[in-house]
């Protein structure tokens, strides 16, 4: 799992364990999140379903701009790095520092109708790169593409069909018909399996997920990697806990499955039966998924049992037909990454008499699958389970939902031309010598560290020399001349994006690892660390303002994107990616006794956040939240000590405050009780407010700053330190 900056609201799980750790969600807290066109490295653990681009008479929903008129030029300008106007000063820092440098942006900043959550630096930067992204598709729409992009005529039909609302009620309902005819044939096990195949291929989350994955005991090796899913609801717990919350949801979800199968063409009566149907199906799968906090360990996420051994935990579903439709007829290097869920499945499908209901199901992932492609009933039938979730009032405009959805099927194309116009050669210098000016501050940081014996800060040190750092964009673009778009069905498009993307993923399998390659788009706004690649990656999507300018102050500049540089690095030394060598290995490389000092050290953290309130009476969870709040006090130590260690860094008290109100103020956030209770009960990220109070209250040099008395919440007696 690619571990990012910031949290997905709702979307799919990784599948594979600890390959890569974000640092945001990709929208910032777009009330719906747009599907990935495919599941690359087993993506298919619980999610919700996401609805279909807006149909024309969306009341809240804004217009695109007008024909002719830019959506860049209309986006909200830069804001500043350090922003007077965002800051409460009415507050005491030392009693709350997150009010003092956001209250007054948090009481003048409303969240749009179509968001369950506006962050002062994620949801403008993704604003302003949305903006950007749609003015090229425009004009590769309008056939006026830029003649240096080999992908611009295939970039723009994309769009444009998914911007045809019309075909969205009529070419893509036709295609979906056809696609549960298909499921409505099988007839036997061996149907059922090329069935699976069939949908996962083309971007339905049916029963679990299947991609590859770089082996976690050899690095350089690509293997397969099977996984837990077919889930509806955000995770398991939706599924088994029974307080009142979780049974309301449960009952507003059979519904949904009720109405948004009515709409594919099923009777009343019948719709209630299979939806029940889905309900107890769903449930057996979460019953035998594994809970998100022991997903972060990488050593209960790795079962290399093989082919064979996937066999034996599910000997009922035909894995030979499956593999051989899926596209790795010759696969046998697999690891199970929860083999009890396959045990789970197999109760399911072993009685040919159950055929009948798994065909339910299926046809149930096949409608979910395509809802964000089809009509208007569709998408406010969606839109009523993701209101529930995330609190959000009305959904995204379809020109909005339009570019995600391009992005994310074509995002190497459309970030060619991204790039061009964002990223210049300077700021890419620039990022990268503060990154080399965060590595220096975590190896000073090494030899200070005094629960560490000699062999493991050497390796530790090693592990640091061998850190990739990616910034911007790939070196090499992806070839994407063997998938075929149309100008009739947006799901037809999407269903061939998924096929390219599944494709080119299993084409991996036993082949040399692909060091190039980029986990996320340019254009995102976000970050991550993968332990198993042993890399950092910087998208262009998030060095830009407030976060990164060129002729910023220093000190907001560290504050901002050397935050995450130093979150992002901390990563390969948190509780999960310390456990990965400098090759990328799972392997214990730290002494017993250092590995217990670590332990002990993180297990302070953990209980510091569980005793952080989300929302109500929802706490976080430290130890689901604990390697992130790890990289979030890591990163604010280092970016502070590279600042410093810059010619000339010695900082003036002024300084060294506007650095930490930039800190702050790239979390400023706004989120719904929905949306703060869903974060806090399914993300490994804390809210906003702790992402702040956290790592300040255990940083000393803060409270020098800002001449905190110690005892103060902001300078506690007792602070948590383990990097």
């Amino acid at each position: 799992m690619k571990r990012l900056l910031v949290p997905v609201l709702v979307a799919a799980a990784c599948a594979s364990g600890p390959q890569g750790k974000p640092v945001n969600e990709p929208a910032a807290g777009a009330a719906q999140a747009v599907p990935s066109p495919a599941n690359p490295a087993g993506a298919a653990t619980a999610a919700t379903p996401s609805p279909a681009p807006p149909a024309a008479g969306q009341p809240a929903a804004p217009p695109a701009p007008p024909a002719g008129a830019s959506a860049a030029a209309q986006a909200k300008p830069e804001p500043p790095a350090v922003d007077e106007g965002a800051m409460d000063k009415s507050v005491d820092p030392c009693t709350d520092f997150y009010q003092y440098a956001c209250g007054s942006w948090m009481k003048k900043t409303p969240i749009p109708e179509d968001r369950a959550r506006w962050t002062r630096s994620f949801s403008e930067m993704n604003e302003r790169n949305q903006a950007l992204l749609h003015d090229i598709l425009e004009k590769n729409a309008r056939g006026e593409p830029d003649p240096a992009d080999p992908y611009a005529q295939k970039v723009g039909d994309f769009y444009s069909t998914c911007m045809d609302e019309q075909k969205a009620e009529t070419a893509s309902l036709q295609t979906l018909r056809g696609e549960l005819a298909k499921v409505d044939a099988v007839k036997e096990a061996k149907g059922l399996a090329r069935e699976v195949a069939r949908l996962q291929a083309r971007g339905a989350r049916a029963f679990f997920g299947f991609g590859s994955q770089q082996d976690f005991k050899d690095a350089t090796k690509v293997i397969g990697g099977a996984d837990q899913g077919g889930l509806g609801l955000p995770d398991r717990d939706y599924y088994l806990k029974d307080d009142a919350k979780m049974k309301e949801l449960r009952a507003l979800y059979e519904s949904h499955v009720v109405e948004m199968l009515k709409l594919a063409g099923t009777g009343e009566g019948d719709a209630q039966k299979q939806a029940k149907t889905v309900m107890a199906i769903e449930t057996a799968l979460a019953r035998g998924s594994m809970d998100k906090v022991d997903r972060r360990d990488p050593n209960k996420v790795y079962h290399r049992i093989e082919r064979a051994g996937l066999k034996k935990a599910a000997p009922h579903f035909l894995w030979d037909t499956y593999f051989t439709e899926v596209g790795a007829p010759a696969v046998q290097a697999i690891n199970v990454v929860v083999p009890e869920f396959f045990t789970a499945m197999d109760k399911l499908i072993a009685q040919p008499s159950r055929l009948n209901d798994v065909k339910t199901y299926l046809r149930w992932k096949t409608v979910e699958a395509a809802a964000p492609t089809l009509g208007k009933a569709f998408v406010e039938e969606s839109f009523r389970l993701t209101k529930a979730l995330t609190g959000a009032k009305a959904i995204l405009p379809r020109w909005k939902r339009c570019v995600e959805m391009t992005d994310q099927a074509l995002g190497e194309a459309l970030g060619r031309s991204f790039v061009t116009t964002t990223l210049g050669d300077e700021g890419k210098a620039i990022a990268k010598e503060m990154i080399e000016g965060i590595e220096g501050a975590f190896a000073g940081n090494l030899a200070q560290v005094d629960w560490m014996d000699d062999a493991a800060r050497a390796a530790s040190q090693d592990k640091l020399r061998k850190i990739n750092n990616k910034v911007g964009y790939p070196d090499r673009w992806r070839d994407y001349s063997t998938m075929s778009i149309g100008k009739e069905s947006l799901l037809a498009n999407v269903a061939e994006a998924a096929r390219f993307e599944t494709h080119r993923d299993l084409d991996k399998i036993g082949k040399p690892v692909d060091r190039n390659e980029f986990g996320m788009t340019p254009p995102t706004v976000n970050a991550y660390y993968d332990p198993s690649m042993n890399e950092m990656v910087f998208p262009a999507g998030i060095m830009q303002p407030p976060f990164f300018k060129t002729d910023a102050p220093e000190a907001a500049n560290y504050g901002g994107l050397g935050m995450v540089m130093g979150h992002e690095l901390t990563h390969g030394f948190d509780d999960q990616g310390r456990q990965f060598d400098g090759s990328g290995n799972l392997n214990e490389w730290w002494s017993s006794h250092v590995s217990d000092a670590f332990k002990e050290r993180a297990e302070c953290v953990a209980k510091q956040y569980d005793g952080y309130t989300a929302v109500d009476d929802v706490k976080l969870n430290g130890h689901l939240t604990l390697g992130e709040n790890i990289a979030d006090i890591g990163g604010v130590k280092l970016a502070l000590a590279a600042l410093r260690q810059k010619p000339g860094g010695q900082l003036d008290a002024k300084a060294e405050q506007d650095f930490f109100v930039a800190f702050a103020q790239g979390w400023c956030t706004n989120q719904r009780p929905e949306a703060a209770r869903l974060q806090a009960q399914t993300n490994p990220h804390s809210t906003a407010q702790w992402r702040v109070n956290g790592p300040v209250s255990d940083n000393p040099d803060f409270a020098k700053a800002f001449s905190c008395q110690a005892g103060a919440a902001m300078a506690p007696q007792n602070r948590c330190t383990v990097w």
